[in-house]
């Protein structure tokens, strides 16, 4: 097809899905794909639980920036800090509240056991999250930590930095009850207001964060070999089915209009370790696993952790034969794929049908560039860019919040890097942000300004984000083949490369979700692009063929490392799909 196609970004918010689908039936989209991860800040602005002038004037700047998703810790060791009691004599300190009152009160509110919940705790809660409603915004809960005296005595934690961390150490067998009543105060206290999103503990193919020691080993074995027997690895995942399980039992007490995520670190496949290493199952492993237990029984989700190398567009680690795979947020996709995938098998359902297609969306709900082992605040706010623009080019994605929005007055850590993105020497109220990196790109990805002009920091400086049209031209023509070969071709270029587009462009090619040839150079010679006047020069055709065994196809092209553009552009007629049929591949509608 010849005919001149300018080929804009996919990144404008038109593209942030608007889905006739709701999240969940009654749960509306956020509304914005940027979220925030704040909570080291707002608790610090309060003052006997009621927000300051400070805190105040922070909020307005929040609020202009709409974001979708505000994300919270909300330990359960903060929460709790005295054992339970099967009878309603518990005696509660100063400072907490006896939760349930009495027997009555017990059944009436489907609590298991009797706590002291800590006032202080829940009231800053109750002060942060009217904000955020005020804002605009859904709130999330990271259910994480369980108190000391949960823990197994014996459970060893990792070294994390500085620091022995004991967080992940799961809770006993005998306190699950414990575990479900602190899902069921958090939701009966919120979750019919503005806490929508559960998340279910942290990176749990990870021993570190999810430790059953001393259960089952949580070490690295010789040569960084896995030690646990498949018995083991059953009982890992049989535990996490179990906190997946309760919390949305004590969720659907108060609502149905909420959502369940899984926790999972970037690490696909079981990486590379040294013996002593907190060990790691890897993530798509565990969930081979979990799928069978939890199934469909109720609605989740998996929120991802698309860390990366230093750059979030870099899809080197998924690439075919790479192992370990890892994802970041140029590779999402292949998750998505993988959910979709289980989503039919497994659960029985249409991955686009309403009821399928919930268990298919993600949530980026940490990621980040530490600092110094990452980069300078410059690239950190180019990652923003490049990360939400990513993530707009895939329609599953509910939320993106950084680890995380801003740094403390006096430095942060974790594992000894900081994670900060905005500087501690901004202003509590953000006044003195504009001009500052990472505030500059927040800002950008904000709803109101990404994809709505070309007058903010994402677009003027990373070239994405822009309202405007960029000059990338291009087509994927029809396909041919000869049996299982397919030839794909069409042609691409770039009026920002060198001499104003003469220079060739690459393409990517993405069969089914998975890359299958990167950087393929468009510089075929075409002279009919410059007869039917659709380029400057001939040299900008591909031609390739590839294989496959699959009986259905979804093959898109995408330009990429373009001047023009710093994520993949999918080319026009991109995708094209194919069906096995009769010894050959057919075109059918995608």
């Amino acid at each position: 097809m010849l005919s001149l196609k300018i080929v804009t970004i996919i990144l404008l918010s038109a593209l942030q899905p608007s889905t006739p689908m709701d999240i969940v039936p009654g749960l509306p989209w956020p509304q914005g794909l940027q979220g925030h991860d704040d909570e080291n800040y707002p608790m610090s602005l309060l003052s006997n639980s009621f927000p300051t002038s400070d805190l105040l004037q922070r909020y307005k700047v929040i609020t202009s920036m709409k974001p979708g998703i505000r994300r919270y810790n909300m330990f359960w060791s903060a929460m709790e800090q005295i054992h339970s009691s099967s009878t309603s004599n518990i005696s509660c300190p100063e400072g907490t509240i006896k939760t349930p009152a009495n027997e009555e009160d017990k059944d009436k509110r489907g609590y298991r056991k009797y706590h002291c919940y800590n006032k202080a705790e829940l009231l800053n809660f109750d002060a942060v999250f009217a904000l955020d409603a005020a804002a605009g915004a859904q709130n999330a809960a990271i259910l994480y930590s369980a108190p000391p005296f949960y823990r197994h005595p014996n459970c060893t934690g990792f070294s994390f930095g500085k620091v022995k961390d004991k967080d992940g150490c799961v809770p006993m067998p005998q306190y699950l009850d414990d575990y479900y009543d602190y899902v069921n105060m958090l939701a009966e206290r919120w979750a019919t207001n503005n806490l929508k999103h559960f998340i279910v503990w942290n990176e749990v193919a990870s021993a570190g964060w999810m430790d059953l020691s001393p259960d089952i080993p949580n070490r690295a074995g010789p040569n960084g070999s896995n030690p646990l027997t498949d018995a083991q690895t059953d009982y890992l995942v049989s535990r996490y089915a179990e906190l997946m399980n309760l919390t949305a039992q004590a969720v659907s007490r108060h609502t149905d209009i909420a959502m369940i995520w899984s926790s999972n670190d970037r690490l696909w496949e079981r990486p590379h370790q040294r013996e002593g290493d907190p060990l790691h199952i890897g993530v798509r492993p565990l969930l081979d696993r979990l799928w069978p237990k939890i199934k469909t029984s109720f609605t989740w989700a998996m929120a991802v952790h698309p860390y990366d190398p230093g750059n979030p567009a870099d899809v080197s680690e998924f690439m075919p034969g790479f192992h370990p795979q890892a994802y970041t947020f140029g590779s999402l996709s292949n998750v998505v794929d993988y959910q979709r995938k289980q989503v039919q098998a497994v659960g029985g359902l249409d991955p686009d049908s309403v009821e399928g297609k919930p268990f298919t969306l993600l949530y980026a709900s940490e990621q980040g560039w530490p600092s110094p082992a990452c980069c300078n605040d410059r690239i950190r706010a180019r990652n923003i860019c490049y990360a939400h623009s990513l993530a707009k080019l895939l329609p599953e994605m509910v939320a993106v919040t950084h680890n995380f929005f801003q740094d403390s007055p006096d430095g942060s850590s974790q594992g000894g890097q900081d994670y900060g993105l905005i500087a501690g020497n901004i202003t509590a109220t953000l006044s003195n942000g504009t001009g500052y990196p990472t505030f500059d790109a927040y800002v950008s990805t904000s709803s109101p300004a990404f994809g709505t002009s070309n007058d903010h920091y994402c677009c003027e400086t990373w070239s994405v984000g822009c309202s405007g049209i960029k000059r990338i031209h291009g087509d994927f023509d029809p396909t041919s083949s000869v049996g299982r070969d397919i030839t794909l071709h069409g042609w691409a270029w770039d009026e920002g490369t060198m001499g104003a587009g003469r220079a060739p462009v690459d393409v990517r090619i993405v069969v089914n979700g998975d890359i299958v040839m990167n950087n393929v150079t468009s510089n075929v010679s075409r002279p009919d692009l410059v007869a039917a006047g659709v380029s400057p020069t001939p040299d900008h055709g591909f031609n390739v063929t590839i294989s496959s065994t699959a009986n259905m196809l979804n093959i898109s092209v995408f330009v990429v490392n373009s001047p023009s553009s710093n994520v993949p552009v999918q080319l026009e007629e991109s995708p094209r799909c194919l069906k096995w049929n009769q010894g050959s591949y057919s075109p059918i509608l995608c």
